[in-house]
């Protein structure tokens, strides 16, 4: 027993720490806000409190521990120096929470490259200000409460042990939970572990199963949905081909970040009179939610979950293999850096002297640089060889165009700051200004265009347009904007169509049937180049030159999850096998997921693996 003089004290630095925690513990509640349902039972519910506790008390201790050095400056130092500290990681806590609110993803090393290279998103001089002043005055808030608890009389000390121990139980309470429901696939439980940063609950199966704790149906059901992780084997077998007598020039314009809708003749004139003479195919899917699956699935006609296996490999697609076999001239021109996502070493690792990326200081000057320099290549080009052109534009991604570029669309944001975004914002402006930079896009295509027919080219060239994914203004209330965060047909559902040789004349195309990105790889290796192996040895997709099969569902995936898309529902599974089924506007919906269907995804799935 202590003595009243003998007693252990909380000092003024746990003090400190105490309060951080709970700061941190209160913001954490955000996280849960986007739950698509709350449990309905208690030890749902009861997770969710004692994790929270415990995860935040435990990072904050950890964060406490790395800034011991601290300590150690002169008092004055020390006090500017520690609230400092706790300022930046209370703010990266709540950057992270609105991170987590538009994405369902943490923030961590993968994402911070995306963010600081504009693959996820591009942030204004505005954004990064507020930022800087919302850590200020954070900084003085906890340097004033430091100073204070230096010299105020606090509550008694067992207080502050009591509170210790209140988290210490949390976290066992949280690993002994976790535990029975990893080994029982408990997901209301199981599920909690994406929504709190850096929080990774214990398993014990092996011990569960010797004891006879493990539901194993339950274990299997979900193993068998989880990411496939074999060796690839790609293609199956290797191509066999016949002679083509005159290649067809191939065209392939994308435009990031597409929605669907924009396609019109009123947004995108110049493509919209082009396709008069094509087919628009308007229940077209893009392989993911994001550039990475979406550019992966055009190229190989695979589903992206196989990006790791193509990447280790340094394996580039039979699209391009086959471009060369035929001498195409290859015209590879993207605003954006090849290097992230890595295309220089999986789509285009064959291709010699690879133009990485635009020049410019915006998404616009990107662009415009990107058609200037294609404009020159193609009169540069070999006119008695066939061309292959990759139109890559990004301003659509950035909601950018040049200030004195005619604005088409109001009312419309100046500028977009990602942190003014919440539920209740007027998506209008917001979207007025994406219409306005999908206008400068096609204002952009307008000369590739003519010079193809200028040239003469125009009629034996084959031009497929599309949009890698689409772009959410929170169509679905639920605070999701821009994409890589849900498979709803905002963020998938984009525009495709194809112009040129076998397609103007060729009206009994299915332009309502299901269609997807992986259905281009065959249709030109089938269709232009000659290939006569069976399209599984290479590819999951159809080629939309035969009459359309039936189709119940489309495979998308991002850079951890994949979804069954189905015409009305969505079943989202994680990279562990946790799944949810939910209608189209991402709320859950009740009952099971069609397991026929499953079959034929997991097929696809493990098609290409050894």
């Amino acid at each position: 027993m202590f003595t009243s003089s003998t007693k252990p004290k909380a000092s003024n630095w746990e003090w400190f720490i105490l309060f951080n925690a709970f700061l941190a513990t209160l913001l954490s509640t955000r996280y849960f806000a986007f739950l698509p349902e709350f449990p309905s039972d208690f030890l749902g519910q009861f997770f969710i409190i004692i994790s929270s506790i415990s995860q935040m008390f435990v990072l904050t201790g950890l964060f406490a521990a790395l800034i011991v050095p601290l300590h150690f400056l002169p008092k004055y130092c020390r006090n500017i120096a520690l609230s400092g500290a706790a300022a930046v990681g209370l703010t990266a806590l709540f950057i992270d929470t609105l991170v987590f609110a538009q994405y369902r993803f943490h923030i961590n090393s993968v994402v911070l490259n995306l963010v600081l290279s504009g693959q996820v998103v591009s942030f204004p001089l505005i954004t990064w200000l507020m930022v800087t002043i919302a850590i200020l005055g954070l900084w003085i808030t906890l340097w004033l409460l430091l100073k204070w608890i230096q010299t105020a009389t606090l509550l008694p000390s067992r207080v502050a042990y009591r509170f210790a121990y209140l988290a210490l139980s949390a976290f066992v309470l949280t690993h002994i939970i976790h535990i029975w429901a990893a080994a029982n696939a408990y997901q209301p439980v199981t599920q909690i572990k994406r929504y709190l940063p850096l929080f990774y609950p214990a398993t014990a199966n092996r011990f569960m199963e010797k004891h006879g704790w493990v539901d194993q149906q339950a274990i299997a059901q979900q193993k068998s949905l989880s990411l496939h992780k074999s060796d690839l084997h790609y293609p199956i077998h290797p191509l066999q081909v016949q002679p083509v007598e005159k290649p067809t020039n191939i065209m392939l314009i994308v435009i990031d970040s597409w929605r669907f809708d924009t396609f019109s003749a009123d947004n995108t004139p110049n493509l919209w009179n082009l396709t008069q003479t094509g087919v628009r195919f308007n229940q077209h899917m893009a392989s993911g939610n994001a550039t990475r699956t979406g550019i992966f699935g055009l190229f190989y006609g695979i589903p992206g979950t196989y990006w790791q296996g193509v990447l280790a490999n340094n394996q580039g697609p039979v699209l391009i293999d086959r471009l060369q076999q035929l001498d195409y001239q290859l015209g590879i021109f993207t605003a954006a850096q090849l290097r992230n996502p890595e295309f220089d070493r999986t789509v285009f690792t064959n291709v010699k002297d690879l133009r990485i990326g635009s020049e410019g200081s915006s998404a616009s000057e990107l662009d415009a640089n990107l058609t200037h320099d294609w404009l020159t290549w193609y009169d540069k080009r070999d006119p008695q060889k066939p061309a292959f052109s990759f139109l890559f534009y990004d301003s659509a991604h950035g909601y950018d165009f040049p200030k004195d570029y005619p604005h088409q669309y109001q009312p419309m944001l100046s500028d977009v700051n990602y942190l003014q975004l919440n539920n209740n914002t007027d998506p209008l402006p917001f979207f007025n200004r994406y219409r306005t930079s999908v206008h400068y896009v096609d204002s952009l295509i307008a000369p590739v265009v003519d010079k193809l027919k200028e040239t003469g080219d125009l009629a034996n060239t084959l031009i497929i347009i599309t949009g890698d994914h689409g772009q959410e203004m929170n169509d679905n209330k639920l605070n999701f904007w821009g994409h890589n965060s849900n498979y709803t047909p905002a963020q998938v559902h984009v525009p495709f169509a194809v112009v040129g040789p076998q397609i103007n004349a060729n009206a009994s195309l299915d332009t309502e049937q299901l269609t997807s990105h992986q259905d281009l790889v065959p249709t030109l290796m089938q269709g232009y180049l000659g290939v006569t192996n069976p399209i599984g040895d290479y590819s999951v997709g159809l080629n939309l030159l035969n009459p359309m099969q039936e189709r119940a569902w489309i495979l998308a995936s991002n850079y951890s999850s994949y979804a069954m898309l189905t015409s009305d529902t969505i079943l989202e599974v994680g990279s562990a096998g946790q799944y949810e089924l939910l209608d189209k506007t991402n709320r859950p919906l009740k009952g099971k997921p069609n397991f026929d269907f499953l079959q034929q995804v997991l097929e696809q799935l493990s098609h290409f693996s050894k």
